[in-house]
């Protein structure tokens, strides 16, 4: 069944400051530049914006948007603070950590994945068979990882010790490899990864283990499109469009599959097919939620705020960063248009309203 049938019963719900979603009508002047920055090295993960951009949504809305790939969230969201970037992706608990730690003037704007795909990854040898087995190990990190500001939360949760874990800082391009050519023990990547590492790992005749995070108990939202203060409060409008043509990108991208993951290749020769489709195939799944899900207006109370409980590394600041600091609005479960004001058919995803 098409996930256009599957719309039916499935709702895209998305967090988005409200100012953002009241943007105005395609009478636009010249293109507006954006610089936008991804989290990672792209690949199928990043389907909705290299559509967005092939099938000209970007230009629809009067933008003229230039991809980067990026290094690990926490320099996505110190690349950003530095004025180098306009728009970016992140997790939300690297841009906790940087707007505690390193006052970076950074919010997130739009949630991306309704549920996180933070995991870690092992070699299926029979030596790491739990969490656990992590202690006494070493893995792999870039500055700022999601994945290192969470650990210690995923680590309660296994029930295990984080301070007995050896990280080293690396790469991101190096990390898979030094995983399959153990030097390392574990190497943190997002769900979306595997079947491109996996892919690498079968050549070597290796199988790897998946530990998601979400598995012992940490349940969070995750990566967001995300931009600086400035931006937020000289240039809404152009962040309203960004949104826009972002979820048009999502809407044809979870329609269209196979092809969806060629436009991917055609922007990244380096990428293949098959690891790009199967990234984007996994990624729907934390990005589309059934409706039963959006019964709530509000985000539990975990999911954003950033406490202890939800991004420890933060608590090494002096003043942990409140919620108003660290995303727009009130980090609503919303539609990504306003509710008094019905969008066009062919700029909003079928039955795209969450209940309130």
């Amino acid at each position: 069944m098409s996930v256009s049938h599957r719309f039916g019963v499935r709702r895209v719900c998305v967090i988005a400051l409200s100012l953002l979603l009241t943007g105005t009508g395609p009478s636009w002047g010249a293109p507006k530049e954006v610089r936008y920055i991804l989290d990672f090295m792209p690949d199928g993960f990043h389907a909705p914006y290299y559509v967005a951009l092939d099938k000209g949504f970007f230009t629809d809305e009067g933008l003229n948007v230039k991809i980067s790939r990026g290094y690990g969230s926490g320099d996505t969201v110190l690349k950003l603070a530095a004025g180098q970037y306009d728009v970016g992706l992140a997790a939300i608990g690297a841009l906790i950590t940087a707007r505690a730690n390193e006052n970076a003037a950074v919010k997130g704007i739009m949630l991306y994945l309704t549920r996180d795909m933070l995991t870690m990854w092992v070699r299926d040898e029979g030596k790491i068979t739990t969490p656990k087995d992590l202690e006494g190990k070493t893995i792999s990190t870039t500055p700022g990882n999601g994945h290192f500001v969470m650990f210690p939360a995923f680590a309660k949760g296994a029930g295990f010790d984080a301070g007995k874990v050896k990280w080293v800082t690396v790469d991101g391009a190096a990390m898979g490899p030094m995983l399959i050519n153990k030097q390392i023990d574990a190497a943190p990547f997002f769900a979306s990864h595997g079947p491109r590492i996996q892919a690498q790992a079968t050549e070597r005749g290796i199988r790897l283990k998946p530990f998601p995070y979400a598995d012992y108990g940490l349940k969070i939202y995750s990566t967001s499109l995300i931009a600086r203060d400035e931006t937020i409060q000289k240039d809404p409008d152009t962040l309203a469009r960004f949104v826009r043509a972002s979820l048009k990108g999502m809407r044809w991208a979870a329609d269209n599959v196979d092809e969806a993951a060629r436009i991917v290749m055609k922007h990244n020769p380096e990428v293949t097919f098959e690891a790009t489709k199967g990234a984007w195939e996994v990624s729907k799944k934390f990005i589309f939620v059934e409706a039963s899900s959006c019964r709530s207006n509000r985000a539990p109370p975990c999911s954003s705020s950033p406490t202890a409980r939800c991004s420890p590394r933060a608590t090494l600041a002096r003043r942990p960063p409140t919620s108003s600091s660290t995303a727009t609005g009130s980090w609503r479960w919303a539609p990504a248009w306003p509710r008094r004001r019905t969008p066009p058919a062919s700029t909003r995803p079928a039955s795209w309203s969450c209940p309130g």
